[in-house]
């Protein structure tokens, strides 16, 4: 897959919509790139202990995608299966041995390709004031926030951890070295 380094306009009831599943899109895009050709032992690899891995990162990003769809798109608390699913995921920390699996890059990118698509999917068809009404319950100190904060806030955190991950390939690469 290549970047398109344009965004289409039209495609759903809103341009701001069009405009968001545009940074999504490329956002995963960019993602996906940067991590394909990554072997298993690169994903589950570990600088020292209680460090993210490369692995532990991609699963948080699906989680957190999946999290933030559930909670904000659909308005609707994770079930108690989903959220015993998703929380090692969703908090890392502690759960950092659960996540590593030993899993091929090909089982994260489909992972992340069918997240991103579900989301792309559930928020088409949103109106303008849909995405723009206010959500009370996140981060309350500063009276809630909106869907687009919202989804936003979520690729510019898988941006973040894309940045880690380049961190930890680059320590990874420098420690086979020594």
């Amino acid at each position: 897959m290549k970047r398109q380094f344009h965004i289409t306009f039209g495609h759903t009831k809103d341009h701001s919509v069009d405009y968001l599943i545009g940074i999504l899109q490329d956002t995963r895009l960019t993602t996906i790139q940067t991590i394909r050709k990554l072997t298993t032992a690169q994903i589950d690899w570990q600088f020292a202990p209680g460090w993210n891995t490369i692995g532990a990162l991609l699963s948080h990003i699906e989680a957190i995608e999946h999290f933030f769809r559930i909670e904000f798109v659909l308005g609707r608390k994770l079930t108690a299966e989903e959220n015993d699913f998703w929380t090692p995921a969703l908090d890392m920390g502690e759960h950092i041995p659960k996540l590593m699996t030993g899993k091929a890059i090909e089982d994260y990118i489909g992972n992340l390709t069918t997240s991103r698509q579900m989301l792309i999917d559930s928020i088409r068809d949103l109106s303008f004031e849909e995405l723009t009404q206010k959500i009370d319950g996140y981060y309350d100190e500063q009276t809630g926030c909106n869907l687009a904060w919202a989804l936003y806030h979520m690729a510019e955190d898988e941006i973040y951890h894309r940045g880690q991950i380049s961190m930890l390939r680059k320590l990874h690469a420098a420690q086979q070295i020594t």
